[in-house]
């Protein structure tokens, strides 16, 4: 029913919403918090596919500093552009960006009056949260989250300077709430380098299962406090001294990169690290289809979620095979992409639909025929698959 031809086509069709009047980056919400004792706001964006359809259940990235004029903006869009593209990195992930109420209470995993400078200040009676912070994540934010939108079991925690010390607060005290953890920078430096030393009682603790850790920093050390960076302590001990069931992977930048210039380059790099082994070919329409799907079979076990490639670039590709005549046709390769689709996506009236096509096309009628009243029943308004099953009843 969907027929894209060529690439060109299919980058503009996935870039532009021809339909829509003005660009939708995300909507803020709010929610009261019992264990803040306040209310919270948070941002959401959703997937460019998360409308077409009301099967499709997506990971989720929930982004610390999420503020819209924050990194919500160009964190979000990156995820769009990283997923929808003809060879995606990544999956198509809702983002989730949590509002700073208060930084410095939420982040801190402890009460310390030392601030950044080395002096002492009151108004740092407040920090000691991130424990408060990380267990209304767990227990409000994500069950909300799960009610009003379609999840799925895979979700990433990120944060950037002082949140990413709730990012490895949270995977030391609660790995089973996130599958993968982005720490940009964190302020390691906290309270003596609470941090740091909680790394024994992280290695004394039970083995993970398949988490993820990518953790960003820099060479570049300031002229203040502190004058040493802790990050590069942090990232030494877990590559000496791997922690069972945690896939570890860091970056260090050099003098080019500082702490300010470098959370795009890091968030980049840190999904593409945490969906290592993702990305498909260009060559990968004109292979067969069981590699596709041995390919995301790979990576959903290395992952310990189920991923699968979204539906329209596999459309895409059977439409390539089926009638692209730049690189040949090949209806059979075409078959074998549309049924995948069916397999992965069987509740899809177009997937149906499509695959009536190929057989059409083909000349297995009888095969057209089931699979156009297939995607009849999903869709009774699909007047293509109407016309198609009145056609083949006739001859």
């Amino acid at each position: 029913m969907v027929k894209v031809i060529t690439p060109l086509i299919l980058l503009i069709l996935l870039a532009f919403n021809a339909n829509a009047s003005d660009i939708k980056i995300g909507e803020k919400k709010t929610l009261q918090s019992n264990t803040l004792k306040e209310k919270r706001a948070y941002w959401v964006s959703l997937p460019t596919s998360y409308n077409n359809n009301d099967y499709t259940k997506y990971p989720v990235l929930y982004l610390l500093d999420g503020d819209m004029h924050s990194f919500f903006q160009i964190f979000s869009g990156m995820v769009n552009q990283m997923s929808v593209d003809a060879s995606p990195t990544i999956p198509e992930m809702i983002v989730v960006g949590i509002v700073s109420s208060n930084r410095v209470r939420d982040s801190s995993p402890t009460n310390s009056l030392t601030q950044y400078g080395g002096k002492k200040n009151q108004s740092l009676e407040v920090t000691g949260g991130a424990d408060k912070f990380i267990h209304f994540i767990k227990e409000e934010l994500i069950p909300t989250i799960d009610l009003h939108y379609r999840t799925s079991d895979y979700r990433v925690l990120t944060g950037y300077s002082f949140t990413g010390l709730p990012v490895i607060q949270s995977l030391f005290t609660s790995p089973d709430t996130f599958n993968a953890y982005i720490a940009i920078d964190p302020s390691l430096w906290w309270d003596n380098q609470f941090m740091l030393k909680q790394l024994t009682a992280f290695y004394q603790s039970p083995a993970v299962d398949k988490r993820r850790l990518f953790v960003a920093t820099t060479n570049r050390v300031t002229e203040v406090y502190p004058k040493e960076n802790y990050v590069k302590a942090f990232i030494e001990t877990l590559n000496k001294r791997p922690k069972q069931g945690l896939d570890f992977d860091s970056v260090t930048f050099g003098a080019d990169e500082n702490h300010h210039t470098m959370p795009i380059l890091s968030f980049y790099k840190g999904l593409r690290s945490i969906f290592d082994g993702y990305m498909i070919d260009d060559h990968t329409r004109f292979r067969p289809a069981s590699e596709l799907k041995l390919h995301f079979e790979k990576i959903s076990k290395k992952l310990g979620a189920n991923f699968l490639l979204y539906e329209s670039i596999i459309n895409w590709f059977g439409y390539d095979r089926l009638y692209n005549t730049q690189f040949g046709i090949d209806v059979d390769r075409a078959i074998e992409f549309f049924l995948l689709n069916t397999q992965y996506y069987p509740l899809s009236a177009n997937a149906w639909d499509s695959l009536g096509e190929a057989y059409l096309v083909k000349g297995e009628k009888e095969r057209a025929l089931s699979s156009y009243k297939k995607s009849l029943e999903l869709n009774p308004n699909n007047n293509n698959a109407n016309e198609k099953i009145k056609l083949l009843n006739s001859d």
